[in-house]
């Protein structure tokens, strides 16, 4: 029996953006397959290779990219389900992280939802926050690593689903 080969990542956490390249389908950003990249660290995590962290914040941050457009209802209704998956492990916004993303927006001069994410990073005890965020490029904390995505096994293949639909960016009236 052949075995499954080992995740690069221990205990990720991954930023919206991470999300929101998957379900965006984003193929070709600055040259990078982000979906792929974002397929290939779900399915690590689906199959039981790693668990995966973020905050409940992501849930409500995933319904518009900044500068873009906002998921379909039936998009966001499948993204809602998807968060109900096992493999993906919810830091609550809790006061104690909400205190620490505010003494971390003074430290770093990042904003506020960012400071949520690191803050909530740092309350799972994550060893690395994944991000496709420029905004977190000057941030040098002693506690985690912070770093763009990458492929975590080298399988890519998601919610065939999730996938197909993902290019429907169109906004339903509700």
């Amino acid at each position: 029996m052949a075995r499954k080969p080992k995740a690069k990542y221990k205990k990720p956490y991954l930023d919206s953006s991470v999300f929101i390249a998957w379900v965006n389908n984003e193929t070709d950003i600055k040259g990078v397959n982000r979906k792929a990249i974002a397929d290939d660290i779900l399915n690590a995590a689906k199959d039981g290779r790693l668990r995966v962290y973020t905050s409940a914040l992501t849930i409500a941050e995933v319904y518009k990219m900044r500068n873009g457009p906002r998921l379909s209802n039936a998009n966001g209704d499948r993204l809602l389900a998807f968060f109900e998956s096992e493999f993906i492990l919810f830091v609550d916004l809790e006061r104690r992280v909400a205190e620490a993303a505010h003494r971390l927006c003074q430290q770093h001069g990042i904003l506020p939802c960012d400071g949520v994410h690191l803050s909530s990073a740092k309350e799972a005890k994550c060893d690395v926050l994944l991000a496709w965020d420029d905004r977190f490029g000057n941030v040098d904390d002693p506690d985690i690593k912070i770093e763009e995505p990458q492929i975590a096994v080298g399988q890519l293949s998601m919610d065939k689903e999730m996938a197909a639909d993902a290019g429907d960016e169109g906004g339903d009236e509700e």
